[in-house]
Order: structure tokens, then C-alpha cells, then sequence
């Protein structure tokens, strides 16, 4: 079906970043809305909209490089280690020269939990720039992976979601898509 980038993250938990990052992007969406009220406050002290307008917007605007700044710095923080491909039978994990194959059989869920938002949109196809993929085996423990969202084949067409999506409909155990 579809292969997508393994990333590394420099940190021991990767969740946190995630988490660190949605929550910078909650705040990059917020600030329209706030500029918008320090905006309207400012009648309330007897501005001219001109100087309202020129006391808000600079400030606005440092605040959205920070943010911006912040959230690409993480994203340019991963790195590629390998490949994981998503076949019809099988999930095939290719880590330099070594490569493991998770079949179907052996799986009893895969979960699929939101990790970064991409901050551009020719990183992402469908809001993240990258997931946290976790197998739960049958027998074995579980293992985790941070993927790209956009596939390495197919022109980076294909979504990892979408995968996901279309993986769901043909096996017989749990895919769980948190998005």
C-alpha cells in the first residue's frame, strides 16, 4: 500500500512534544481573536483606531515569529531513520539494514494518536506533520513509532490517516484512529 519516514525525536517522550506543540498551535489560533479584543479595548481608553491599530499589530506580530519560530524548530529537530511500510498482508519496519516484518496475525491493535501539526501545508495532508503509531501484539510487547504523515511513495500523495483509514476496512483486528 503505502511506505512513510520513521522520525527520531530527542526526547524520551515523545508524546510531551506533541503535546507541547498542539498546544503553542492552540495558541497561534487564538491570537487573531485576541488582537481583535485588544483591538476594541482600546476605545475604552480613547485611542484613534490608527494608534490602536499601530499599538496592536507589532505586537502581534513578534508574538506569531515566536510561535511559528518554535513550532518549526521542533519539526526541523526530527530526523529520518527508516521506513515503515504499510503492505496488504503485513507491516514491514526497515531500520538501516535491518528490516522486521510484523504480520497481521500477530497483531491485536494498532493505534494511531496525533503527535505534531504541521506548520506549513506542503508538509501535511491531513492537519499533522507526524503520528505516534503504537502496534499491540498478541503475544509480544508493545511497540511505538513516531511516522511521517505523507507517504515516500506516490508523489507524497497518500496520507497516513487515509492508510490507516483503508487498513481498517481489510484486517480483522482494532485500528483505533485518534485524531
Amino acid at each position: 500500500m503505502s511506505r512513510f519516514r520513521i522520525l527520531r525525536v530527542n526526547n524520551t517522550d515523545p508524546e510531551k512534544i506533541g503535546k507541547n506543540n498542539r498546544f503553542l498551535y492552540a495558541i497561534y489560533l487564538v491570537l487573531p481573536s485576541l488582537f481583535l479584543l485588544s483591538f476594541n479595548f482600546g476605545h475604552f481608553w480613547g485611542l484613534s483606531s490608527t494608534m490602536k491599530f499601530l499599538i496592536s499589530t507589532p505586537f502581534l506580530a513578534v508574538i506569531y515569529f515566536i510561535i511559528l519560530k518554535k513550532m518549526r524548530s521542533t519539526i526541523d529537530n526530527l530526523k529520518s531513520i527508516g521506513e515503515l511500510e504499510i503492505t496488504q498482508s503485513c507491516i514491514k519496519r526497515r531500520l538501516g539494514d535491518i528490516i522486521t516484518e510484523y504480520h497481521f496475525q500477530s497483531i491485536k491493535e494498532i493505534k494511531l494518536i496525533k503527535h505534531i501539526p504541521a506548520t506549513r501545508l506542503r508538509d501535511s495532508k491531513s492537519r499533522y506533520f507526524s503520528y505516534i503509531l503504537k502496534i499491540a501484539f498478541r503475544n509480544k510487547p508493545e511497540v511505538s513509532f513516531v511516522v511521517a504523515d505523507r507517504s515516500v511513495d506516490h508523489n507524497h500523495g497518500i496520507s497516513l490517516a487515509d492508510t490507516m483509514r483503508t487498513l481498517k476496512k481489510i484486517v480483522h483486528f482494532d485500528v483505533i484512529i485518534e485524531l
